[in-house]
């Protein structure tokens, strides 16, 4: 069963987190809502792994069903990608056969805003301000390219995915439900994120800072104007991230008073050739 629709989609998950997956691929993907699953297809980015994804319900692991399951979804997949709909699960050993076959396995945190959000004040001499031109755009897709790189990722298939993605972006700021915030030192492009919005849980994407900026306050300020963005429109909206609790960014979000709500557990297995992970020593 294909759907659409907002209530429908926030209806399909039992996790904030799946729901705030279907709020990212609003517009731009198909959802398929079945007993046993729920396929988030993104048909021009076939090479976005988590926009061409399953999230099982419940917490059953059976590898040798659920891979079988993936393939049969995706069959011309250069990746396989899937999670559980459910909010605590953690790697366990149910999950060794995976790593047995060469998939990666990751364990996500669900950090929401449910208190009050703390606040931070734009630095001196710094500008936030939504993307909006050509000029904007190109300068958020080099920043964001620029640090996948510096992370580790090859910069020729990174690039290409990023353009795709950044293509879907722009129509998804058009109809409204996602806004790209810039800081700005003069007319060079600092730091920036997105952030999705509806009436039930907004979602920040990506939050990447210039080396020359870091640690001035300048995300947590973008952080301030996100919410302050979603709240605008839906005062009971429940901004969340998926990141790692003690990671760089989990510690700005926590920072601003977000908390952790979930845990989901994701199993990867990377393509080989396009848009690659970089090597666990990069």
């Amino acid at each position: 069963m294909k759907v659409s629709g907002m209530r429908d989609e926030r209806d399909l998950a039992a996790t904030l987190g799946v729901q705030s997956n279907l709020l990212v691929g609003r517009g731009v993907s198909e959802i398929e809502a079945h007993p046993d699953r729920i396929v988030l297809r993104m048909p021009e980015e076939p090479f976005c792994w988590s926009g061409n994804m399953v999230f099982f319900r419940g917490d059953k692991v059976d590898p040798e069903a659920q891979i079988a399951q993936f393939r049969k979804d995706f069959p011309k997949a250069a990746h396989t990608m899937f999670g559980w709909d459910t909010p605590d699960m953690t790697i366990g050993a149910e999950h060794s056969a995976f790593t047995d076959l060469g998939y990666e396995l990751e364990q996500m945190d669900v950090l929401s805003l449910t208190g009050p959000l703390n606040r931070f004040a734009v630095p001196e001499g710094i500008v936030i301000r939504p993307i909006a031109s050509e000029e904007d755009w190109e300068q958020v897709i080099a920043l964001q390219i620029d640090t996948a790189v510096e992370q580790g990722y090859d910069r020729d298939s990174f690039g290409s995915y990023t353009r795709t993605r950044f293509d879907a972006r722009r129509r998804q700021v058009q109809e409204g439900s996602l806004n790209w915030f810039g800081a700005f030192d003069g007319d060079l492009l600092v730091a920036d994120l997105g952030i999705y919005r509806d009436a039930v849980v907004s979602r920040f994407q990506e939050v990447e800072t210039r080396p020359s900026h870091r640690k001035r306050g300048i995300c947590a300020a973008l952080v301030t104007v996100g919410v302050d963005w979603a709240k605008a429109e839906y005062p009971a909206t429940v901004p969340v991230l998926q990141a790692f609790s003690d990671g760089p960014a989990g510690r700005i979000y926590r920072r601003c008073g977000f908390e952790h709500r979930e845990t989901l557990v994701m199993a990867i297995l990377p393509p080989q050739g396009t848009y690659e992970r970089p090597e666990d020593d990069a």
